[in-house]
């Protein structure tokens, strides 16, 4: 009789530290809460795994089309320069590779391009930034006097847009 009682004192006691176990251990990977902070080593005898991800993923390049209307040219000409930027970079404006952006004559924001880039309103400026600081950017001249051929403008921003993203994108 003690024998079996030894044998189910000794199954209880494994049970029961099966339960602690259970119910002590990390939800998330179902692993004991002790062996979540172990680290285990890469095998010896093979290469360290490495995550999926290649480091061109993690670069984040973003063209900006900033727009310097004056208060002669004002609303018509960034209607211009939007409808130029639209058509020549529909498809990177749709996936967030590109943005157009018209700064105020009285904000804080032109106040700093102005320092980076040195426009003479109006104007038009294409910047190339690589995870947040500009790695590239060029001073459109030609797009500073208002346009007396709407279709010439058109076709001067859309051209430069092209060729900055040739040299500085692809």
């Amino acid at each position: 009789m003690n024998r079996v009682r030894r044998i189910v004192i000794t199954f209880l006691i494994v049970i029961a530290i099966a339960g602690i176990i259970h119910f002590t251990s990390d939800r998330k990977t179902g692993e004991p809460a002790a062996a979540g902070a172990v680290e285990v080593a890469p095998p010896a005898d093979g290469p360290e795994l490495k995550p999926a991800t290649s480091a061109a993923a993690q670069i984040k390049r973003i063209l900006t089309v900033y727009c310097f209307p004056d208060s002669q040219t004002g609303r018509d000409y960034e209607l211009l320069v939007r409808e130029a930027a639209e058509s020549s970079l529909a498809a990177e404006l749709k996936n967030g590779t590109a943005v157009i952006k018209v700064i105020d004559a009285d904000s804080a924001e032109r106040q700093r391009l102005a320092q980076e880039f040195k426009p003479v309103p109006p104007a038009v400026v294409l910047a190339l930034s690589i995870n947040g600081k500009t790695a590239a950017w060029r001073n459109l001249e030609k797009s500073g006097n208002p346009p007396a051929d709407k279709n010439a403008f058109l076709n001067y921003i859309h051209n430069s847009i092209r060729d900055f993203m040739k040299q500085n994108v692809n």
